[in-house]
């Protein structure tokens, strides 16, 4: 089958890209009048057109000449590679089977889909109106500039809430349907009722199957092409969450995107000039900034769902709520939830004795908050700590809220070189980084480092210091020392808070064999001096009984040496090896040899006891002083 070139009109091959004829790119846009299916659609003009596909009003022939839009595919693709084409035609059919699932008044009604002449097509509900890309500063689609329409915070809030409503449904089918791109050139507000449409399904996903569809730069009716920010399979810069960039889209990335369009409708500020930044935020009324600071969070488990955006915006659109406001010092009234926690962390003392005499609950009980009722009273009964009472009920009021997190001032203690003898002390500040109130656990990893207090309360904007003390003596035998603060709280990881020190080991060796000296030989002389007392004690007590006594030393005196000579006698060689022993050696003739004997037998008692005593007390001596070294030593190395 031949088609035709949309410039020249000669025909070419249903697989050229090129016409054969004038050159033009067979891809080109449809003309005006063109013709699809034998007539049944005449091509009126083209809306917008992007890398994947181009979208026309068209007229359908076959139902009254009605007005409708037509999507094209756009061959973006490799022509050569049936794999890549085969898969962008199951992308492009599988986003006409998205929206002909859907039926809600806030989405765009699918009619057909069809092909002709290789190409593929989609043809849509026409929606007449503007989008809310006309009420911002924008770019058209020559690129001139183009000044915002006024728009009344309140109608834009009503576009907002209405947008909700639609992703309300889509998030809530049996299969939750993402829609991946809101932004405010893919809302149009109808020009006969003043509804909200959401449109372009082209990055739209169903969650189940995790099926990614073909993205289109605008394949709704009439949505303008955006002038700013760029477009992906993760939607578009500025409106994109954050997970959308790691294409893992989720029910709040649309939550996500219509904040950002909520933004960027009440302050004009494009938030394709600068993603995930919103200098004018602060500029608008408290509750609705707040309420869009929850729905605009990067982390998306603790960003709002749609319904808590949207009941947050509508608490904001009924004046019958001005009679159940509350009021916090300085005149600032809430009439939601929503806000209830940043003012609460704004006036801490106020709020909790607001919560602990019940005057938050009325309040909640007249705006209908029942399960918060129940939730306030039953903590304030259980929890005597007020300032931890009231961050849990601030926890229960947002369960996406910020914890608080520590940080440590300075955030490493650095103690340089130190001596091992001495004792530091080191002050540290620790600050709450972000919002509320938390107990903090504070201890040490190492023997040689305390901290104190052991427990710590710490509120936003007070700095609160804790005292680090070095029992240096502690420190191991080792050059650098290295030890932790820890500061644990339940609701994050463990700051730790390094300490470090340098020892020289040289000068720790000197100070350590200067302790051993001093410490051994006092040791030493005490364990030596109470031997010899115990040896003295010992001789005083064998020598009490012969005290006044001299005729019994006499006697004792007698009987030794007569057994000692008479043994001499009765075994005279053993007694001259002994007598040898001691270098007495007996004269050769009779009666000499037998006055030596008399004479050593006589003199050995004595003698024998002289020389027990000196050993006892020799003996005492230096065991004792060995035992002191020892135990000297040991004290001094283990202190």
């Amino acid at each position: 089958m031949t088609r035709l070139c949309p410039v020249c009109s000669q025909p070419a091959r249903p697989e050229a890209r090129f016409c054969p004829v004038c050159g033009s790119r067979l891809d080109a846009r449809l003309p005006s009048g063109s013709a699809l299916q034998n007539g049944s659609y005449v091509i009126v003009r083209s809306l917008t057109r992007g890398g994947m596909g181009a979208v026309y009003l068209a007229r359908d022939q076959r139902a009254f000449e009605r007005l409708c839009v037509i999507k094209q595919m756009l061959e973006y693709y490799d022509a050569a590679d049936l794999e890549e084409k085969e898969a962008a035609r199951e992308r492009f059919e599988e986003e006409g089977r998205t929206l002909a699932g859907l039926a809600h008044p806030g989405i765009p009604e699918i009619y057909t889909f069809f092909q002709e002449d290789g190409r593929y097509y989609l043809v849509m509900e026409y929606i007449q109106g503007e989008t809310l890309e006309s009420f911002v500063t924008h770019a058209d689609s020559q690129g001139q500039h183009v000044l915002a329409q006024s728009l009344p915070m309140e109608e834009a809030l009503r576009y907002i809430i209405e947008v909700c409503q639609i992703l309300e449904y889509l998030h809530s089918r049996p299969r939750p349907v993402i829609h991946g791109d809101v932004k405010p050139a893919n809302i149009i507000v109808e020009q006969q009722l003043g509804f909200s449409r959401l449109v372009d399904f082209g990055t739209a996903k169903v969650s189940a199957t995790k099926a990614r569809l073909a993205h289109t730069a605008d394949a709704a009716a009439n949505a303008a092409t955006p002038a700013n920010g760029s477009e992906d399979n993760y939607g578009t810069s500025g409106y994109a969450a954050p997970e959308q960039y790691r294409s893992m889209p989720q029910a709040a990335s649309d939550v996500f995107g219509l904040a950002a369009t909520a933004y960027h409708l009440l302050t004009d500020d494009d938030p394709t000039n600068h993603p995930f930044k919103w200098p004018r935020l602060s500029q608008l009324p408290r509750e609705l900034s707040v309420a869009l600071q929850r729905a605009l969070r990067t982390d998306p488990t603790r960003r709002s769902t749609v319904r808590e955006l949207r009941e947050a915006l509508e608490a904001l659109t009924m004046p019958q709520r001005q009679l159940q406001s509350f009021t916090f010092p300085g005149g600032t009234q809430i009439r939601s939830v929503s806000a209830l926690p940043s003012l609460c962390d704004d006036h801490w003392d106020a709020a909790k004795s607001f919560l602990y005499k019940g005057d938050l609950q009325r309040w909640l009980r007249d705006i209908n908050r029942l399960d918060l009722v129940i939730a306030g009273d039953e903590i304030i009964t259980s929890e005597k700590n007020h300032d931890a009472g009231l961050e849990q009920f601030l926890r229960r009021v947002d369960m996406g809220l910020t914890t608080p997190r520590i940080l440590a001032r300075p955030e490493k203690i650095e103690l340089g070189k130190v001596a091992r003898e001495s004792a530091l002390i080191r002050h540290t500040t620790l600050h709450n980084a972000t919002r509320g109130y938390t107990v903090a656990r504070l201890s040490a990893d190492v023997p040689w480092l305390e901290v104190q207090p052991a427990t710590l309360h710490i509120w936003k904007g007070i700095p609160t210091n804790i005292t680090a003390h070095v029992h240096a003596e502690d420190l191991p035998f080792r050059k650098e020392q290295i030890g932790n603060v820890i500061i644990e709280t339940d609701d994050r990881d463990p700051v730790r808070v390094p300490v470090t020190a340098t020892v020289s080991l040289w000068r720790e060796a000197l100070r350590l064999l200067k302790r051993l000296i001093s410490g051994a030989v006092p040791g030493a002389w005490s364990t030596m001096r109470t031997g010899q007392k115990a040896i003295t004690t010992a001789i005083a007590r064998v020598h009490k009984p012969f005290d006044n006594r001299p005729w019994l030393v006499a006697i004792l005196w007698i009987v030794l040496s007569g057994l000692l000579l008479y043994g001499a006698y009765m075994l005279p060689t053993q007694a001259d090896q002994v007598l040898s022993l001691f270098g007495i050696t007996l004269a050769a003739e009779p009666l000499i040899a037998h006055l030596e004997r008399i004479l050593v037998a006589g003199a050995s008692p004595p003698a024998a006891w002289i020389g027990l005593v000196v050993a006892a007390y020799s003996i005492t001596s230096v065991i004792g002083l060995l035992i002191g070294l020892i135990r000297g030593a040991w004290k001094a190395i283990a202190r």
